[in-house]
Formats: C-alpha cells, structure tokens, sequence
C-alpha cells in the first residue's frame, strides 16, 4: 500500500507576510522579547505565537535559570529572585566544608532551541529586567513598539516589572494563567481549563486563605483571552514542511501507521509503571491491525517507563523507537 503526499491548505488570507495590524502605521511593532524558563512546554508557547505575529526573524530570546542539585530541588517553591539570592548564600556559606556537595547547586541546563536561524536567534541571553528595560527604552524612537511575550512561573514577576518599568515601549502578553493582578499584564492568554480551574474540587488543592486572592473571576476580564488549548508553533506552514521532510522516511512504510508520543508525569497524573503497563497491554491489543508504529519519548519521560517500553517492544520488527538523536 502506497503512501500519497498530503498537501497542507494554505493559511486564511494567504500570503506568508505579517498580518496588516503589524505593516505599518502608527504603533507599529516590529520586534518582539521572549521570556522563557528553559522549558520546552513553555517557550514553544510563545515562539509559536511570535510566529503568528509574524515576528519570527525578529525577537530576541532571554531565559530564566533557577539553581539546581543539591539542596535547590527543595527550594523551587521560592521565588526565582530569592532562590537565587538563598543559592549564593549558600554556596559562599558551605563552599569549603563537608556539607558543600549538599548546598553547591549548579544552574540548570535547559533544552536547547532547535531551527533557532528560523527565528532569527543568534544567541541566548540571561534574562535581566534591568537590561530589558534599557533595550526597549534605548530603541524605542528607532524600533517603536516591542511585543514582550513569556510563559511559565519564572517569568511572571520579570514579565510584569518590565510592564511597570517601561509601560509605554512594551505590550506585555503573559501566556498561562498567573494566578492574580491579572492587570499587570497588557494580555493574557490561557486555556479556558486553566482559567476556570477552581472548581469545587479544585479550590481544596489551594489554603483557604489565600482563595479570595486568586482568579478567575466571572466572566474573564477585557486583557484575558481563552484559548481551547495550548498554544503551539504547528501552524499550516509548519504542517507541509514536516509532511514534505518526513514523505519518503514514512511513504515506505506499512500502513496503517500508529505514532506514540509518550510523555511524562505531572501533578494530576502520576505517568509511572503502572499506566506504562497499560499502554504494553495497549499496543500488544492493535497489533495484528496495524502495519508499523513509531514510538517517541520526551524528555520528562521518566526512565522507568522508558526502559519498559523499549525491553517490551525494542526488537519487535514493527516497531522503532526513537532514541532521541
């Protein structure tokens, strides 16, 4: 059975240009910030959405660090500032004595930024609100306008001190709900089941206390857009490019073709070895009904369920699985 190729229809408007908000006139932007937190999850949210602003060989990318090993794995409930702050202190405090090995963290490496010359980065910075700031108040009367999108808990306080500092050279668009003080951002943009979240289960996982301090509040206000789900970079161009790249690896394939992309665990699923045995049971039932199936992991992918998948299905002639490389 042949494969034919799968031609992706064209975006609503055609033309690959900026949209016409960003063409010209006054207020014009034409550049754009990202703040991400090393994340893959988090930062493809907002370079996919830079892309739709088509501002993607413009933007300049800073990244939140947060120390880790050692005693920091316990720490992450701290603000990233303090975090910080407690990790030098400690390293100073302990650095030449037994306890060192425990209170030496060591910056956290994030993912790497793939296909970064498609959005125009040359370079990683450490994110700075201070030099933030300096670079939008600097190129303001040259460049106009710049776009500051983040996403993820590191990057509220930088996104919002950046808004107070400079409210007049930035539009400040946090993606993911932060929780309270919606209105220090210009925009927020956040799926509908992240805002709503506080239902009457969900508002016993938060102290009573601090309830009447977090959002929603109904209906959402004027700054904050719902979206259905995650925002990503998968747009119709993204789409035929994949699907001319990958025809000739899957077009010799036998079909139908069954894809896994197994991921990892979060605070409502425990991803363990348990429902990885349930995913086997899974696989072994379609089987006799498929032709080949292509497994992927991510990097949270906890290695116990990795190595049972691939001890389950590694030398099995329909199957291949991708080691990442």
């Amino acid at each position: 059975m042949s494969i034919r190729p799968v031609w992706m229809p064209e975006p609503p408007g055609g033309g690959t240009g900026a949209p016409e908000i960003f063409a010209g006139g006054a207020g014009t932007v034409r550049r754009a910030i990202v703040i991400g937190n090393g994340c893959a999850g988090a930062e493809n949210q907002c370079l996919g959405l830079v892309r739709a602003l088509g501002l993607a060989d413009r933007l300049t990318l800073y990244r939140i660090t947060r120390p880790i090993g050692g005693i920091n794995k316990w720490l992450h409930f701290l603000p990233i500032s303090l975090h910080k702050i407690v990790d030098q202190i400690l390293r100073h405090i302990f650095s030449n004595t037994t306890f060192a090995p425990l209170f030496q963290g060591k910056m956290l490496a994030p993912y790497p930024v793939h296909n970064v010359q498609s959005f125009g980065l040359s370079s990683v910075l450490e994110a700075d609100t201070k030099k933030i700031v300096t670079v939008v108040h600097d190129t303001f009367e040259k460049e106009g306008l710049a776009i500051v999108v983040a996403c993820g808990r590191d990057t509220i306080s930088y996104a919002s001190s950046v808004r107070f500092l400079a409210p007049d050279n930035v539009f400040v668009i946090q993606i993911q709900h932060p929780r309270y003080r919606l209105d220090r951002f210009d925009l927020v943009v956040t799926p509908r089941h992240d805002y709503y979240a506080l239902t009457a289960k969900g508002q016993q996982e938060i102290p009573r206390l601090f309830r009447t301090w977090i959002t929603p509040r109904e209906p959402p206000g004027p700054n904050v857009v719902l979206t259905a789900g995650a925002l990503h970079q998968a747009d119709s161009a993204t789409l035929r490019i994949a699907a001319t790249n990958w025809h000739d690896e899957l077009a010799p394939l036998t079909k139908p073709l069954v894809v896994v992309n197994i991921g990892g665990p979060t605070r409502n699923c425990n991803y363990g070895v348990d429902l990885a045995k349930q995913l086997v049971s899974s696989l072994h039932k379609v089987l006799k009904t498929c032709g080949s199936v292509r497994i992927s992991f991510s990097r949270r992918t906890p290695q116990k369920v990795s190595d049972l998948i691939l001890k389950e299905f590694s030398t099995h002639p329909k199957f291949y699985i991708w080691d990442g490389e």
